[in-house]
């Protein structure tokens, strides 16, 4: 007999996975159309925000900032300013702060505003209103309305119209090629800044005060001559529109006597201190010998704490400089350094000196007649 031959079954899914697979995939299926729908939603949504047109009026106008397209296109009142006064305004205004914009805050409920600030200075507002356009789904968009600009520019204007020169009352004034008149002059003082003490024979250092009113701005150069022909250098205060000139030193004076000094002073510095081979006799002729100076230095040669006689004394870091003209015949200047002592059988003793120095006439030489220590 013949074998019969075994069928092959096939597995066969119950009815009910096949149902649930359905269920599953169906499920999954609307859950993430569901979400691809969301994520669309809120793109539109996202994308209908008006930060979005604010950055790119804030990139136009701001990054970096575009003075003539700003004061072209913006909102402001500035009376009779020109295009070049407001930008100078606004660079003063600026600074060197980093400018920034946030969202602010408006009375129109159909308006945004973003408030530009250079640094914590509110410097302009972007403005935007609703459009009539609107998204797909309903959502409504902004669309850039115009620029405002916060401008306080009377005061800056009237302190740009009025400034003030300050130099010594002997010297020349002139601005933008134009010598200013003694007329001008509202006021002087005296500078007791620059030498604290000077005997009775030096006149005071006097600076007069030039008051001009009614520019248009700021001079574009002051130049301020000392008798002698050369310029002194000038400061300007821009936050009191002050011009002010320094002293001119005589480099004549510094070029003939820096030497003098230097040798006047270091060989009474070794006097002082009994230095080896030092004698008043060595330095007796740099000095009126009439003066109160001189008196001062016989004086110490019989002081006690002179006792290890005949010790080194060495000089460094000496400067000479400041040399002034108060007459023809009356100069001072100032001189420091630091001296080293040298001491039998101890450490070496270290100083500094630093002295204004004032010379006169005697009998065709300069010779010292005062000093004070700095």
């Amino acid at each position: 007999m013949k074998k019969k031959k075994k069928k092959n079954k096939i597995a066969k899914i119950p009815v009910f996975y096949l149902m649930y697979l359905t269920v599953t995939a169906a499920i999954v299926f609307i859950i993430i159309l569901f979400m691809q729908l969301v994520r669309n939603r809120l793109a539109e949504y996202e994308g209908a925000q008006p930060r979005y047109v604010a950055e790119e009026v804030f990139a136009r106008y701001f990054q970096p900032i575009d003075y003539a397209s700003l004061l072209a296109d913006a909102e402001y009142e500035a009376g009779e300013a020109s295009t070049d006064e407001l930008t100078e305004y606004l660079i003063n205004e600026i600074g060197g702060s980093r400018l920034t914009y946030s969202v602010g805050s408006s009375n129109d409920e159909s308006e945004v505003k973003y408030i530009v600030k250079a640094g914590q200075k509110q410097l302009a507002a972007i403005v935007l209103n609703l459009s009539d356009a609107k998204t797909r789904h309903g959502y409504d968009t902004y669309e850039f309305s115009h620029l405002d600009l916060y401008l306080n520019t009377e005061a800056y204007l009237e302190k740009l119209s009025e400034y003030t020169i300050e130099a010594p009352s002997d010297y020349s004034v002139v601005v933008d090629g134009s010598m200013i008149s003694k007329e001008l002059v509202t006021s002087s003082y005296v500078r007791e800044d620059i030498l604290q003490y000077s005997p009775s024979d030096v006149p005071e250092i006097e600076y007069s005060v030039y008051a001009v009113s009614g520019a248009d701005s700021v001079p574009g150069e002051v130049v301020i001559t000392a008798p002698n022909g050369v310029q002194a250098q000038v400061d300007f205060d821009e936050n009191t529109n002050t011009y002010k000139a320094g002293l001119v030193y005589d480099e004549q004076l510094a070029t003939d006597y820096t030497d003098f000094v230097t040798k006047a002073i270091e060989g009474y510095a070794a006097y002082i201190q009994a230095a080896q081979n030092a004698s008043l006799e060595s330095i007796k002729g740099y000095y009126d010998t009439g003066s109160k100076v001189y008196s001062e230095i016989l004086s110490m040669s019989g002081d006690e704490w002179m006792v290890n006689a005949g010790g080194g004394i060495d000089f460094t870091d000496v400067q000479v400089g400041e040399f002034y003209a108060h007459t023809p015949d009356i100069f001072s200047c100032h001189i420091s350094f630091t001296q080293h002592i040298h001491r039998a059988g101890s450490e070496d003793y270290v100083d500094t000196i630093s002295k204004y120095v004032f010379l006169h006439l005697v009998n065709g030489g300069y010779k010292i007649y005062y000093w004070y220590n700095a």
